[in-house]
């Protein structure tokens, strides 16, 4: 195994033929992405990942929320207070469980969402467009099957 340490980092040459670190950077690009989309609404990454988050699951209840973002319950109640001040998001009691808190876009939060949303997915398809399809289709069935199968 070798590696290279210093100034340009870490990169083992591992038996994954560096699929691990090509996953890692996939992942931290598409969290660009993200933040790209925000800046013209002015909202940071995780304030898009949120409003993406309600607006392909509907109301969305805090927990499953936190978890969605692997956002801390302190920090994640912080990030809906301002996307809330901003008139994007409500906080809503579950009609199921009266403990429990739902987030809903608003009119403004689902346009925002929506905006957004499409700007995410449109720019990683342009990235996609670059494999051959058989490569989309066998990509796409490998990444259901790894986060499907990743224990909570």
């Amino acid at each position: 195994m070798t590696a290279t340490t210093g100034t340009t980092g870490i990169r083992a040459q591992s038996q994954d033929a560096g699929l691990a670190e090509a996953l890692v950077d996939l992942s931290h690009h598409v969290l660009h992405l993200f933040a790209d989309a925000g800046r013209e609404d002015r909202l940071s990454q995780q304030q898009v990942e949120l409003v993406c988050a309600v607006i392909v699951r509907g109301s969305v209840g805090m927990t499953e929320l936190g978890r969605l973002l692997h956002v801390e319950k302190s920090n994640l109640s912080n990030l809906v207070d301002r996307l809330e001040q901003r008139g994007l998001v409500v906080r809503t009691r579950d009609p199921n469980d009266r403990r429990a808190t739902q987030v809903t876009l608003t009119d403004e939060g689902t346009a925002v969402a929506m905006r957004v949303y499409h700007d995410v997915t449109g720019r990683v398809r342009r990235l996609l467009q670059r494999l051959p399809l058989d490569d989309q289709h066998n990509l796409a069935a490998v990444v259901r099957k790894i986060v499907r199968d990743e224990p909570a």
